[in-house]
């Protein structure tokens, strides 16, 4: 085979393919390539950013990272021959590249991939902190119904499986997709042509009376309000549910980035405007995203119940057992030491372990004391500490960028080659997260995308902006959410991560996209089902060849699927979840999860 040499801005440093295949065979590699990985892969870094005094070793190490990511991403572009660099990023003009160019789109290990550390947190015991997040966002108690949790919507992959009630009519109010004429009927999986929305199924529309004083019982007192189109079904939310796994490197949250970076600690809008909360903690999105769904009518609650104070969400839960109603297995990697070895709930101390009581060891007497008016701060805080443990960093892609050339097939391989080059996925999805919606995204090209909207959303033309302006709507106060004021950010959407997502159909934040095969359909043609003027110039059309698709599949499938977070082990094993219009909840299932990994 000829040694072609490689060398791109992308990658900053000269390779040549006969070096790379050698490594690839398992030869010993020149000095040139960085070395083939022999032993096993270190324990992934901490997703929060290292300390200053670490600073130096950790910089060494990213840069060693990254020049072992650069080889390997070479090796996959010569896989559809060195033609594929020229056309698929060298050709790119510097009108159609992000701020940052080349190294903006780099492919990175997640673990590469630093986030900056929180500031301001009231958490005394982290460890703690992370048990009562994780119980809060598995309990079903949470919900006015006593039926829907956090994870509810966040379980399959992050995401939602159910297909029985999960279509919203859209602003015309008819259902008409996938045989679905009304509430409460079975969505075969098919493809949206209309404004429906694939959504998650919350709670059924109800007013908000009050917080019932039996313990026993976790149903909150409200009167149900029979209405268009929902009637007495559960209401079903207008945006596809995004997975939450590895959501910690995300800058901003939700479809249209509403929760910001900024936690204010009483809702999800920071301090840009819209917000209302008395606290500034930064570089927590999770938090703010956090609590927006307890209180959203849609969602989890009847409408009018409050977070704090008196008859609130903090009235119910400070005094109630802690996951009462479900049971945790012995060996949960966070729950397991709390876990009730003969029935349902967690023990603390020999007795069942109240939410005040994790509250207190989490974040310690003087919030305690205070819980029952500062619970949604509380909630948050607890929220983002269980979250961010959720880093999905062991796919078959992170294993070959950090130096196991042998870890994707050569079928995935070439997948990648059709990702970097041809199929120019990497334009959006890039860095680690594979998004640009990232705190690196963010770092490295700054707050503007390539048309001068928000970093991290595009318009693709989906569907017309009036239906949901995405990140040019107006927020609680009228502020919009925009920071650029771009006419690009209305009908604009954050970028999400594809990882995992073989897990995690429908696609796009309207669902409207049924399969993989469907999505790369909608990108071949240049997006733009419906010809808005504010859809991005990103967007090129592409031909693909049938083993070219074929690859990409096999690359988007199985490369960058987590298999911890498919065989439920540890961290993202969960208690038991009863799960309404579906044939079966989730068992409860310990740090072994359902099967093994390689």
């Amino acid at each position: 085979m000829p040694d072609h040499p490689f060398s791109s801005p992308l990658f900053g440093r000269r390779f040549t393919l006969g070096v790379l295949m050698a490594s690839l065979a398992g030869c010993t590699p020149s000095a040139e390539s960085p070395p083939a990985q022999e032993k096993a892969a270190p324990a992934p870094a901490p997703v929060i950013a290292a300390p200053a005094t670490a600073a130096t070793a950790a910089k060494a190490e990213d840069v060693v990272m990254a020049e072992t990511a650069a080889a390997a991403t070479a090796l996959a572009l010569s896989t559809v021959g060195i033609e594929a660099n020229t056309a698929g990023v060298e050709a790119r003009s510097t009108a159609t590249l992000p701020p940052g160019g080349y190294d903006f789109m780099r492919i990175l290990p997640l673990r590469a991939e630093k986030v900056p550390a929180p500031k301001g947190l009231h958490i005394v015991n982290m460890p703690a902190a992370v048990q009562l997040g994780k119980a809060l966002f598995w309990d079903v108690q949470l919900g006015s119904d006593s039926q829907t949790a956090c994870a509810t919507c966040h379980f399959r992959g992050g995401a939602d499986d159910r297909t029985m009630n999960t279509v919203n009519p859209g602003i015309d109010g008819i259902f008409a997709s996938g045989g679905v004429t009304a509430a409460g009927q079975l969505f075969t999986p098919s493809n949206v042509t209309n404004n429906d929305r694939i959504g998650s199924q919350g709670a059924v529309r109800s007013t908000f009376i009050g917080i019932n004083p039996d313990l026993t019982q976790s149903t909150d007192m409200c009167q149900v309000v029979s209405a268009f189109p929902w009637y007495t079904e559960r209401r079903v939310g207008a945006r596809n549910s995004p997975t939450m796994i590895g959501a910690v490197y995300f800058r901003e949250l939700f479809w249209d980035g509403l929760a910001t970076h900024v936690f204010n600690g009483r809702d999800p809008f920071g301090h840009l405007g819209n917000g209302n909360g008395p606290y500034t903690i930064e570089n927590v999105a999770l938090a703010s995203q956090a609590v927006a769904p307890p209180v959203d009518d849609v969602e989890m609650t009847c409408t009018g119940r409050p977070f704090n104070g008196p008859n609130s969400i903090g009235t119910k839960m400070l005094p109630r057992a802690a996951l009462r109603l479900q049971h945790v297995a012995a060996n949960d990697s966070v729950l397991g030491p709390l876990a009730n070895p003969s029935g349902t709930g967690l023990i603390c101390d020999g007795v069942p372990c109240t939410y005040q009581e994790l509250v207190l060891r989490a974040m310690g007497p003087t919030l305690a004391n205070n819980a029952e008016a500062e619970f949604s701060l509380i909630y948050g805080e607890a929220l983002y500490a269980y979250q961010a443990t959720l880093i999905p960093d062991r796919t078959p892609l992170d294993k070959f960028l950090e130096g196991n050339l042998t870890a994707l097939t050569l079928k995935q391989l070439h997948g990648f080659g059709v990702f970097l080059g041809p199929a120019r996925c990497n334009t959006c999805h890039n860095g680690g997260l594979l998004s640009d919606a990232s705190w690196r995204a963010y770092q490295v090209a700054g707050s503007l995308n390539a048309d001068g909207g928000d970093q991290g959303f595009h318009n693709l033309g989906l569907r017309p902006p009036n239906e949901d302006p995405g990140r040019g709507r107006v927020g609680a106060q009228g502020v919009p959410v925009s920071i650029s004021g771009s006419p690009f950010d209305l009908g604009a959407f954050k970028t999400p991560s594809l990882r995992n997502i073989k897990l995690t159909a429908p696609y796009f934040h309207q669902g409207g996209k049924a399969t993989l095969n469907d999505v790369i359909d909608f990108y071949a043609q240049g997006g733009r089902d419906v010809p808005n003027p504010q859809t991005t110039s990103l967007l090129q059309p592409f031909t693909l060849t049938t083993d070219q698709r074929a690859a990409l599949i096999d690359f988007l499938t199985n490369a960058l699927t987590d298999c911890r977070v498919e065989k439920e082990r540890a961290p993202f094993d969960h208690p038991e979840l009863p799960l309404p219009n579906r044939a079966s909840g989730l068992p409860a299932v310990g740090a072994t999860g359902t099967g093994s990994c390689p």
